[in-house]
């Protein structure tokens, strides 16, 4: 009989719920792993956005770069899961970051060459398609089942942190120091420091599951029948569907305010696009609040109800961020508005603290608290329903599905702010979020927590 979609949660190694997940070592090697291999990835792409604009005048060629970061991951990641499924996880995780080492240090030797950086920028994101589900399908290995939310909390934490840390402090410093050539030597020394992390997990911690060799004359046959076995087995399941849904969406909501924020910073707030990272600075403080708040909802909630709870926060902050240019003009020709002018406007460095900004700051709170109940609990679905012998081929999915949903958002987005405005396109993509939402209320309804897990065909 075939492996029921909840079963791989069983064989977790038992570990007390009292036992912070932080006390198990080779998850933290893991942890650090990803925070300094995404670090160097999210720097890796400012960099080469600020190198590309130096090199050439044509901003088709910033565009080309985006689509070869993007498009390695729609094309390779259902096919890096098959094979992430039949290889030891450790040595999938030594490999690619050695080989992103390598890559890094092909940047030093060809940074002045526009068409070898997008070429380089094409290989590097499909290695790296690899190292996602090789890592998502390792932690269930390293964890109790009572500790994953709190294990994917983390990992959620160190994946936004790490595009502030990259993006803001880590690419431009060393630009500014020492230019493209110095930062992909730092990006290097991140990569060997992620290398030796990985290389001290535990060997066989995960070894390969799927026994089943891929016959080289049947190779793409032997793939698609693979791929085809694991969409059966999540349309089967509503609960590990919805779940994958809800990634999708979380990771289209990241692209979303990546997308906007420089936009909505210059056309709604009318203030210096290097000021976005102190207005929206609170969406940290509230994605951290979010995050420590993890545990009570998952307490009083089961986690697909969490998900469901923060997408619909998600959709009503998006609204208020929306509506507060008409709240701040009620505001200021209310008495409210006759008590502020009698003050002096505060400034915050080159900042200029009107009411449209401190409003924007407030509601940037329960957007960062919100979006963090999204990922790590529908994440924690995914590992707790997919069998072990598909999780890569589940997290293979996702990261499709994510990486397309980016890729519509890249190229509908952009265009759609040009032909109406920010404010339109938030009240365009709260519905979507919000019809994301009322799907969870339906599912939950119908299915309850466990959900039915049928068997494999």
């Amino acid at each position: 009989m075939a492996t029921e979609l909840i079963e791989a949660a069983e064989t977790q190694p038992p570990t007390e719920q009292s036992v912070s997940v932080l006390q198990n070592s080779n998850f933290v090697k893991l942890w650090m792993a990803q925070l300094v291999s995404q670090t160097a990835q999210n720097g890796l792409m400012f960099t080469l956005l600020v190198l590309i604009a130096a090199r050439s005048t044509s901003g088709v060629i910033g565009s080309v770069l985006v689509l070869a970061f993007m498009l390695p991951a729609v094309v390779f990641s259902l096919v890096a899961g098959v094979l992430v499924d039949r290889w030891h996880k450790r040595t999938v995780l030594i490999s690619t970051n050695a080989l992103r080492i390598v890559i890094c240090l092909a940047f030093v030797a060809l940074d002045e060459y526009v068409s070898a950086l997008i070429l380089l920028t094409l290989l590097f994101s499909s290695i790296s398609q690899f190292f996602g589900p090789a890592e998502s399908s390792t932690i269930p290995s390293l964890v109790s089942r009572r500790q994953l939310i709190s294990a994917n909390g983390l990992f959620q934490l160190t994946l936004t942190g790490s595009q502030f840390i990259g993006m803001v402090i880590l690419s431009p410093l060393l630009l500014k120091l020492g230019g493209g050539d110095l930062f992909f030597i730092g990006a290097a020394v991140l990569y060997v420091v992620a290398t030796v992390l990985v290389a001290l997990l535990p060997r066989g911690l995960e070894p390969p599951i799927v026994r089943e060799r891929l016959n080289s004359s049947k190779l793409a046959r032997s793939i698609v029948a693979d791929v085809s076995r694991a969409l059966a087995l999540i349309r089967a399941d509503p609960l590990s569907l919805l779940a994958l849904v809800q990634l999708t969406m979380s990771s289209s909501l990241s692209m979303l305010f990546g997308l906007l924020v420089p936009r909505f910073v210059v056309d709604v707030l009318d203030v210096s696009p290097d000021n976005a990272v102190f207005v929206f600075a609170p969406v940290g403080i509230g994605a951290v609040l979010g995050l420590r708040m993890l545990p009570w909802f998952t307490r009083h909630f089961s986690k697909s109800q969490v998900v469901t709870i923060g997408l619909f926060g998600t959709a009503f902050a998006l609204l208020a961020l929306g509506s507060l240019e008409f709240v701040a003009r009620l505001l200021e020709q209310s008495r409210a508005g006759d008590l502020i002018n009698e003050i002096d406007t505060p400034r915050f460095g080159t900042l200029t603290l009107s009411v449209l900004v401190v409003l924007t700051m407030i509601t940037a709170v329960p957007v960062g608290l919100t979006y963090a109940l999204v990922n790590a609990p529908a994440q924690t679905i995914i590992h707790e329903r997919a069998p072990a012998e598909m999780r890569g081929r589940f997290f293979g999915t996702q990261l499709m599905l994510a990486n397309l949903a980016s890729l519509v958002l890249l190229l509908v987005v952009g265009v759609l702010i040009d032909a109406t405005s920010v404010i339109a396109v938030l009240f365009m993509y709260a519905p979507v979020v919000l019809a994301v939402a009322i799907y969870g209320v339906l599912i939950n309804r119908r299915y309850g927590e466990a959900g039915t897990a049928p068997h494999a065909p």
